[in-house]
């Protein structure tokens, strides 16, 4: 269940952390999946690019990748955590690799064109945590 200021997981008696961290990241996957398509509709014929496909990875230290060759994109888990405006920035990011692999001139100007607020979105997403994995367990107060 989820209201405004929690997320209720009912799980069988007896499941243990790891079973309920799998359950939430499912459900996590289950947002993205749901959000990304719609993204990269809205921005594949602004930037004249076609994604071949996308792809959700728990990642340590980034926020996206990109595959130029290939036309894939691959999105950092933790975005669901993030504000939509920064998945979309990091979505258009990414996307904008399949047009300039590398952080250059071009892609930089590419950026200003098609998401002038792409520097505010960048410094927002950075000052964020990468990851936050504190749950706590309301019957036992304990965190997972």
């Amino acid at each position: 269940m989820l209201d405004h200021k929690r997320i209720t997981l009912t799980v069988r008696p007896g499941s243990d952390a790891e079973k309920r961290a799998a359950v939430i990241h499912e459900w996590h996957k289950s947002i993205l999946h749901d959000v990304v398509p719609g993204l990269i509709r809205k921005w594949e014929p602004k930037l004249k690019v076609v994604v071949a496909g996308y792809f959700l990875q728990r990642m340590k230290t980034k926020w996206g990748s990109c595959n130029h060759g290939a036309g894939h994109i691959r999105l950092n888990m933790e975005l669901v955590k993030k504000p939509k405006d920064l998945l979309e920035y990091v979505v258009v990011h990414e996307m904008v690799h399949l047009i300039e692999p590398t952080h250059n001139d071009r892609f930089i100007n590419i950026l200003d064109k098609h998401y002038p607020t792409w520097q505010e979105a960048w410094a927002e997403l950075n000052d964020l945590p990468l990851a936050a994995e504190a749950w706590s367990c309301i019957p036992c107060g304990r965190s997972t």
